[in-house]
C-alpha cells in the first residue's frame, strides 16, 4: 500500500551547474594556484582579491544550492502536510483501538498467568498423589501415571480456557506522566530540575510516586 499518494516525477528534472559558474570557477582556480607565497604588499593585495573571488563563488554556490532545493522542499512540506491531515483521524482511531485492545490483552494475560500458576501447583499435587498411591497401595505406577497425565492435560485445558487473549497481538506498556505542581516536585526532588524528562523517566523506573507529578500507564497493541 505504498501508492496511496500520486508520485511526482521529480527525477525527470535536470539539475546542473550553469556554464558561467563553471567559467568563474576555472578562472578563480587558475588565478589562485600560482599563489604559493606572499612576500610583500603587492602580492598580499593580489592574494586578497583572489580570496575574495573564491569566497564569492563559495557563497554563490551555497545560496544557489538552497534556492535550487527550495521548490523540492516545498513539495515535500506539502506532501507531509497533506498526508498528516489525511491520516490524523485514522491515527486517532488506531490509537483508541490500540488502547482498548491493549488493556483487554493485559487483563486476559494476567488471568492466563494466574491460571497457569494454579495449574502448575495442581500438577505437582497430582504427580505427588500418584507417586504416594503407588507406594502405599502397591498399584501399578504406570497405570497411575497415565491417570495422572490425563488429569494434568485436563488442568492445562482448563487453564487455557480461563482467558480470551488474542494470539499474535503484542502489548507494550509505557509509563506516562504530567507535571501538575512544579513547586512541589522541585521541593521533593530537586535532582530532577530543570524538569528534564530523561531524569524523570529514569526516576520513574525506581518509583512511580513523585510529588507534583501525575503518573499513569498506557498499554497499546502493535
Amino acid at each position: 500500500m505504498n501508492d496511496l499518494i500520486t508520485q511526482p516525477k521529480i527525477n525527470a528534472v535536470t539539475i546542473e551547474i550553469i556554464d558561467d559558474a563553471k567559467k568563474m570557477k576555472q578562472v578563480a582556480l587558475e588565478t589562485a594556484k600560482p599563489i604559493v607565497s606572499i612576500n610583500d604588499g603587492f602580492e598580499a593585495e593580489i592574494a586578497s582579491r583572489t580570496q575574495y573571488h573564491l569566497r564569492a563563488i563559495i557563497k554563490g554556490i551555497e545560496e544557489s544550492r538552497k534556492m535550487a532545493k527550495a521548490p523540492a522542499l516545498e513539495i515535500g512540506k506539502k506532501i507531509d502536510g497533506m498526508a498528516k491531515d489525511f491520516i490524523a483521524e485514522v491515527k486517532d482511531e488506531e490509537l483508541r483501538i490500540a488502547k482498548l485492545l491493549g488493556a483487554f490483552q493485559k487483563v486476559e494475560r494476567e488471568k492466563k498467568a494466574d491460571a497457569d500458576r494454579i495449574a502448575r501447583i495442581e500438577t505437582q499435587k497430582v504427580l505427588a498423589k500418584a507417586s504416594h498411591d503407588a507406594l502405599s497401595t502397591g498399584q501399578d505406577l504406570q497405570e497411575l501415571d497415565q491417570s495422572a497425565q490425563r488429569k494434568i492435560i485436563a488442568l492445562r485445558q482448563e487453564a487455557s480456557a480461563k482467558h480470551e487473549a488474542v494470539q499474535g497481538v503484542k502489548v507494550r506498556t509505557t509509563t506516562k506522566f504530567e507535571i501538575v505542581d512544579e513547586a512541589e516536585t522541585h521541593k521533593a526532588r530537586p535532582d530532577l530540575f530543570s524538569l528534564d524528562h530523561k531524569k524523570i523517566r529514569a526516576a520513574l523506573k525506581i518509583t512511580k510516586t513523585i510529588p507534583g507529578i501525575k503518573v499513569w500507564e498506557e498499554s497499546k497493541s502493535y
